[in-house]
């Protein structure tokens, strides 16, 4: 029978808010959405060059096989568009929340996977029982397991 077993649990990573953090982050986010609007463009040029090229290869006026492969073309720009303009929607109202931040508050950043190992007779929901660790401008401050 075994007597113990090595289980991952979640670990949460928080950071102290200060300038440097909020600079940091609000830099991101401004990659982030650079990288977005990039996106949609490419998006944009991909989708018109696809249908031109299918209108190009196809003959006048275009057959409805043709017509159906444009419109299948455009329904998947446009939801991608959707998709990335949600996102781009989110970064922005992730920057205002930011900017709103006080100085000194604590945000969880992420969280990683911690080993933990398990025994009969322990309760389990006290071992997975999340730990932290708390983070200001990179720097470990305190680890709480």
């Amino acid at each position: 029978m075994v007597e113990s077993i090595q289980l991952m649990r979640q670990i949460a990573v928080k950071a102290i808010v200060t300038e440097n953090f909020k600079t940091q982050v609000a830099s991101e986010i401004n990659r982030n959405l650079q990288q977005i609007d990039a996106e949609l463009q490419q998006l944009e040029f991909k989708g018109k060059r696809a249908i031109a090229d299918l209108e190009k290869r196809s003959l006048q006026p275009l057959p409805p096989e043709a017509k159906m492969q444009v419109e299948t073309i455009r329904g998947q720009v446009e939801s991608e568009k959707l998709r990335l303009s949600q996102l781009k929607d989110e970064m922005t109202a992730q920057s205002s929340a930011l900017s709103e931040l006080p100085i000194g508050s604590v945000v969880t950043q992420f969280t990683v996977e911690n080993p933990v190992e398990v025994r009969v007779g322990e309760n389990i929901f006290q071992r997975l029982e999340g730990g932290e660790i708390l983070v200001k401008d990179g720097v470990i401050q305190e680890i709480r397991l």
